[in-house]
C-alpha cells in the first residue's frame, strides 16, 4: 500500500478504526477497539462520535457495540456505479459461477498485491473464497500472475524493484523474482495462470487477464475450488468458461482484440448475456 507523504494522523487513526469495526461480526466496543488499535479510549469515543455524525458508525445501545453505518453500504453502491469493472463484471462472475459451480473473483493489482474488488461464492458448501477488499501477494494468486504476465519486463522489475526474494505464503509459493519472470513468460503463452496450493493450502486457482479498450490488463478474473474437486479434465473445462466470461467483460470494457469470444460478443447483435456465457454444466 502507497504511504502518504504527509499524513493526517487523525485521518489515519479514524480509517483504521472503520476497518477494524469492518471486520467485527458483531460489532465492538470501545474497550475492545482500545485494545485492538493501541488507542486510549478517550480517543476511541472523539472518534467514533464523529464517525457517528457523518453516519459512518451505527451504535447498538443493547449491546454497547459499535458497528459501520449505512453511509458505508451507500459508498460501496457509489463504487460499483462509479466503476465500470465491478459495474460490467459482476453479472458475468454470477453467471460464471452458475456454469462452474465454483468460486469466481476479480481483483486488481496494487503495488505487489491483488485486491479482490468483486466476488461471487459458490453454492456449495466446500468452497474457496476471499473478502471483497482482502489483499493477497500477487506472486501467490492466479489472477495477480496472470496481471503481471500482461506487463512488460521493466515493469515488472519496476514493481519487485530490490525484492529478490519473495514471501513464501505456502511451500508451493514462487520464492524469487527471476523464476517468477520465468513463469510469467509460460503464463503469456497459454493465457491464463495456475496457483496449486501457493496461496492456499487445499485451494487450486485458475486466472486470466482483464482488458479495457486501450488493451492495457486492468484487472484478473479467477475461479477458484478446493483440491477434492480436482478431478478429469475439470481445468479444462474452467479455462474454456474462464478465458470466455474474461473475453465478455473485456469487450464490454471497450477491448477489441482477436478473442473469438470477444468479436462474437463485439457484433452488436443484442444478445442477451446468458446466451453468450455456457449454461451450467456438471464439472
Amino acid at each position: 500500500m502507497a504511504q502518504a507523504k504527509y499524513p493526517v494522523k487523525s485521518l489515519a487513526k479514524a480509517l483504521r478504526l472503520l476497518d477494524a469495526l469492518g471486520h467485527a461480526d458483531s460489532g465492538a466496543s470501545i474497550a475492545f477497539l482500545s485494545k485492538e488499535l493501541k488507542m486510549g479510549k478517550s480517543t476511541i469515543h472523539r472518534l467514533l462520535a464523529t464517525l457517528r455524525e457523518f453516519d459512518l458508525v451505527w451504535f447498538d445501545p443493547s449491546t454497547s457495540n459499535y458497528a459501520l453505518g449505512a453511509r458505508i453500504l451507500r459508498w460501496s453502491d457509489l463504487l460499483v456505479r462509479q466503476n465500470l469493472v465491478i459495474r460490467h463484471g459482476w453479472a458475468i462472475l454470477r453467471e460464471l459461477v452458475q456454469a462452474c459451480h465454483e468460486t469466481a473473483s476479480l481483483a486488481v493489482l496494487e503495488g505487489t498485491d491483488v485486491v479482490f474488488i468483486a466476488r461471487c461464492e459458490s453454492t456449495q458448501r466446500l468452497r474457496m473464497s476471499e473478502q471483497v477488499g482482502g489483499r493477497n501477494p500477487a506472486h501467490c494468486t492466479a489472477l495477480g500472475k496472470a496481471i503481471l504476465a500482461a506487463l512488460p519486463e521493466k515493469e515488472f522489475l519496476k514493481v519487485y524493484d530490490g525484492a529478490d526474494a519473495l514471501k513464501a505464503v505456502t511451500p508451493n509459493s514462487i520464492t524469487s523474482r527471476e523464476k517468477l519472470w520465468d513463469h510469467l513468460r509460460k503464463v503469456q503463452q497459454e493465457g491464463v495462470a495456475y496457483d496449486f496450493e501457493e496461496n492456499v493450502a487445499g485451494g487450486v486457482c485458475i486466472g486470466t487477464a482483464v482488458r479495457n479498450h486501450t488493451g492495457n490488463v486492468v484487472a484478473g478474473m479467477s475461479l477458484s475450488l478446493p483440491t477434492q474437486r480436482l478431478r478429469g479434465d475439470i481445468l479444462i473445462t474452467l479455462k474454456e468458461h474462464l478465458v470466455r466470461a474474461a473475453g465478455l467483460l473485456s469487450s464490454e470494457l471497450g477491448y477489441t482484440g482477436d478473442r473469438p469470444e470477444v468479436s462474437a460478443a463485439s457484433t452488436g447483435q443484442g444478445r442477451r448475456r446468458a446466451e453468450r456465457v455456457p449454461q451450467p454444466t456438471s464439472v
